[in-house]
């Protein structure tokens, strides 16, 4: 019992590290490794790391079907074609990582994301950056916002009715080491194609980044089930 109790608190301090973190109701990547080995240290001393193991494999397997999908994107018929543009303060580096990132999705056949500008009943997507300073407390802990970017569906009822996604996706330039990365870039054009955030490490939507730049058998059934293929 007291073991347990000792989870219950830990658990909650987890979700209030995570709270300073949201954007649009969502945590972004964020670097923080370290962070849970010091709440594990400080709150759970006597707790058994087999167990942690353990648990941390049921969650990576449980989720290893399909990563979660957006809200707002569950139960939309969205075409696979998109049509990207860069915003003008978008630097060169940053463009490199969103392309790369673009190559990584074009590769899997489930989407295609053309350069260009698209039409009101077009699906679209545009890359931007952004700037925001973390406070010193986060800094030091390693808590760094790297990024974010979602869906927007707009759909027309009626005569000629359609469904289309007006997303974006950025990076975090006030940390260009953390944020201007392929990996980060993956991620936020993963949460514009429909993607929400996975349990698995395996992910690329795994809400910290792990420098990963491969989708998983997970993320490409999830690209799968939104766009029929």
């Amino acid at each position: 019992m007291r073991k347990r109790t000792w989870l219950t608190w830990a658990v909650a301090l987890l979700v209030l590290a995570f709270v300073p973190l949201t954007i649009d109701g969502k945590p972004a990547p964020v670097n923080f490794k370290t962070e849970l080995t010091k709440l594990a240290d400080r709150y759970l001393p006597n707790y058994d790391a087999q167990q942690s193991t353990s648990s941390t494999q049921k969650r990576e397997t449980s989720s290893a079907d399909q990563t979660p999908i957006e809200n707002i994107v569950q139960g939309k018929t969205l075409k696979k074609t998109y049509y990207y543009h860069f915003a003008s303060d978008v630097s060169s580096s940053a463009q490199v990582a969103f392309e790369a990132a673009v190559a990584t999705y074009n590769a899997t056949g489930l989407v295609k994301l053309v350069a260009g500008n698209a039409t009101d009943k077009q699906n679209s997507i545009t890359f931007f950056v952004y700037e925001k300073q973390m406070s010193s407390a986060n800094t030091q802990q390693g808590m760094i916002e790297s990024g974010h970017g979602g869906p927007k569906i707009i759909q027309q009822t009626g005569w000629g009715a359609y469904t289309v996604n007006h997303a974006r996706a950025g990076l975090n330039v006030a940390y260009p080491q953390q944020a201007i990365k392929q990996s980060v870039a993956t991620h936020e054009l993963g949460h514009a194609l429909g993607l929400d955030h996975s349990t698995s490490k395996l992910s690329v939507m795994y809400p910290v980044d792990q420098s990963r730049t491969t989708l998983s058998t997970a993320d490409l059934n999830a690209l799968k089930a939104i766009y029929n293929d």
